[in-house]
């Protein structure tokens, strides 16, 4: 109770320095504004030393309204695309194995230690792989550092990008009146509650995607403006931005700076695996690129939305990756052992 209430008032302070971000970025015009500018911001002013913070249940209630935002736009139909899809599902395998041994090996000559440089390795889901690396004994700070440096060039990057390669970015036009007032704002943290009992990977976001597409599939109304949206823009940007928060400049550079070559390393990895995908195949390259980066399933599909690609085909790929690392860490957990020994990790 007493750490909730402490983190009241430091939520209150990043959405206020986020939303500042947000609206000069707007201003300026950037693509994504309320979820780059709040990010940039909050993300500077946590290294010049302030502290930041976000509750994480209003971050997971963010997600979640994205998963409502999501599914409602989800056509069953579309889903017995999935084998026809698999060029790119191929990629993304061979692209998910480049990143875990490639990167495992940036790490550890970076210093790292063998078990440390698995999870920093991870390509995605930050959240996942701080709970695993705990469970297996890993430097939890390590990996922490690596993985927002990670999100914030990742996410950073394919917003850009995607907006150099798309003629317009917006949200959807639809900015009519919500039909169901009170089915809307309790299916969020409902389906939420409900991904949580049925132990589904990332609840949040799962939980209220599946629920808002079958109730979408049923006929049931749920068409929201696109306003409604800016403060799940607002939450991530500042969120990812204050996972740098009590992280000194110096240390940043010092344990970051692997972490930024393994992002930078991703991004032109996933490029180029798009660039290939897109040149063989008829899929389009911004919706693969967007597939591939491991930039978060939420952040990544806030993304596709944004610039009008498919989010059942992104959020498809990502959720994909993330079972197959999820299923896959004990055996890799068991072959880094293996060949490295029990040793306590170090940094």
């Amino acid at each position: 109770m007493h750490r909730a209430k402490s983190v009241r008032p430091l939520t209150g302070r990043t959405l206020a320095l986020g939303a500042l971000g947000g609206a000069i970025a707007t201003l300026l015009a950037l693509p994504l504004a309320w979820m780059l500018g709040a990010l940039f911001m909050v993300l500077a002013v946590s290294l010049l030393g302030v502290t930041t913070a976000v509750d994480k249940r209003l971050h997971c209630l963010a997600i979640a309204t994205l998963g409502v935002f999501i599914g409602q736009r989800v056509d069953a139909g579309e889903l017995a695309q999935l084998a026809a899809w698999y060029p790119s599902v191929i990629a993304m395998l061979l692209y998910m194995a480049l990143l875990l041994v490639g990167g495992g090996a940036l790490f550890m000559r970076g210093g790292v230690a063998p078990l440390n440089a698995l999870f920093c390795a991870f390509p995605g889901s930050m959240n996942t792989a701080l709970v695993l690396a705990e469970r297996a004994g890993g430097d939890v700070r390590w990996i922490a550092i690596s993985h927002s440096m990670r999100l914030a060039v990742v996410v950073s990057s394919a917003a850009l990008m995607a907006a150099l390669l798309v003629d317009e970015v917006a949200m959807a036009d639809d900015a009519g009146l919500l039909t169901v007032d009170l089915l809307w704002w309790l299916l969020a943290p409902a389906s939420w509650w409900l991904g949580r009992r049925l132990r589904l990977p990332l609840a949040e976001f799962l939980g209220p995607l599946v629920v808002s597409a079958l109730l979408t599939s049923l006929g049931v109304p749920l068409t929201l403006p696109s306003v409604c949206l800016l403060p799940t823009f607002l939450i991530l940007g500042s969120s990812i931005g204050s996972r740098f928060s009590s992280t000194s400049l110096r240390r940043v550079v010092k344990v970051g700076r692997v972490g930024l070559l393994f992002a930078l390393f991703a991004v032109a990895l996933a490029a180029g695996v798009a660039l290939l995908v897109a040149f063989i195949t008829e899929l389009g390259f911004v919706a693969v690129l967007l597939a591939l980066l491991p930039g978060g399933v939420g952040e990544m599909a806030v993304i596709a939305v944004a610039v009008d690609v498919d989010p059942v085909y992104v959020v498809s790929h990502h959720v994909l990756r993330l079972l197959l690392l999820i299923a896959l860490t004990p055996l890799m957990l068991r072959w880094v052992r293996a060949r490295y020994g029990e040793a306590a990790p170090g940094s």
